[in-house]
């Protein structure tokens, strides 16, 4: 059977923002730090979800504006798993071919984000300005905390890369948000438009039903886990209290919606899918 494309536009004023699914992602408990099996298992329960079937997400993004489109990270290109390495087919149903993409923006350099980008033949993205944080472009530029994804990456991208600042505009309605610990670079998206603003979290959770019921558990791929727990309390409860829409990597897809205040803990709210055209 052929499988239906995994992608989904969002409006935010004059911005468009496509969702495009990777695939699921086989983490679980034992990628989690904080956390005992069965208390995992409780709050898997509770949301009506299987903790030895459940799969995370893993969604990368094409945002078009100011007559621009940018690609935010690319997925692991079928690197844990079968069911992985969707995004290529994903963006060409969606009209997307590697040359349309003038800029690439690396929330930060996990392979799960950035593998996606290389082709047989090097980097998939030939027209492509790749953009990292300058604190990620740092600290995987040095041997001891590179992986084989990051080393191709950074050859293949060497003469395409630019390094950006903390709060640096991307493009027009898009601005880097910092949300260090993940990695020292690790940032998401602040993306305004028409007086609409949608936040792209990255990364701030791995596995959403159990981290934001207990944002104090964090994973096993975080460079500082204590750092990342810090931001990742912050910034829940900035877009519980303001209300703004967001963005995740590793939310089921689309991964959009709202977070809210739950007894304990917060609750993901998906946003509702558009009819419109």
């Amino acid at each position: 059977m052929t499988r239906l494309p995994d992608a989904q536009r969002l409006e935010i004023g004059d911005i468009t923002v496509t969702a495009l699914s990777d695939g699921p992602l086989p983490l679980g408990v034992d990628n989690l730090v904080g956390i005992e099996k069965d208390e995992y298992a409780r709050l898997m329960r509770e949301r009506h979800l299987d903790a030895e079937t459940w799969r995370s997400g893993l969604n990368a993004f094409v945002i078009e504006t100011g007559g621009r489109k940018i690609l935010v990270d690319a997925g692991v290109a079928g690197n844990m798993g079968e069911r992985t390495g969707r995004v290529a087919a994903n963006m060409a149903a969606a009209g997307y071919a590697p040359d349309d993409i003038d800029t690439i923006y690396v929330t930060h350099m996990h392979p799960d984000h950035i593998a996606g980008l290389m082709g047989e033949d090097g980097a998939r993205f030939g027209k492509a300005v790749l953009k990292v944080h300058e604190a990620d472009h740092a600290h995987f530029s040095d041997e001891a905390n590179a992986s084989d994804a990051t080393r191709a990456m950074l050859k293949a991208y060497e003469d395409q890369t630019e390094t950006f600042a903390t709060g640096a505009d991307i493009a027009t309605g898009l601005r880097n948000l910092h949300l260090p610990g993940h990695t020292p670079g690790h940032s998401g998206l602040e993306i305004q438009s028409g007086g609409s603003t949608l936040l792209l979290l990255t990364d701030i959770v791995h596995i959403a039903p159990v981290q934001l019921a207990n944002p104090d558990v964090g994973t096993g791929f975080d460079t500082d886990v204590e750092q990342a727990r810090a931001t990742r309390k912050a910034i829940l409860d900035r877009v519980a209290s303001d209300e703004t829409p967001i963005l995740g990597s590793h939310i089921t897809f689309p991964g959009a919606g709202f977070i809210e205040r739950a007894e304990t803990g917060y609750r993901f709210v998906q946003l509702p899918y558009s009819h419109d055209d």
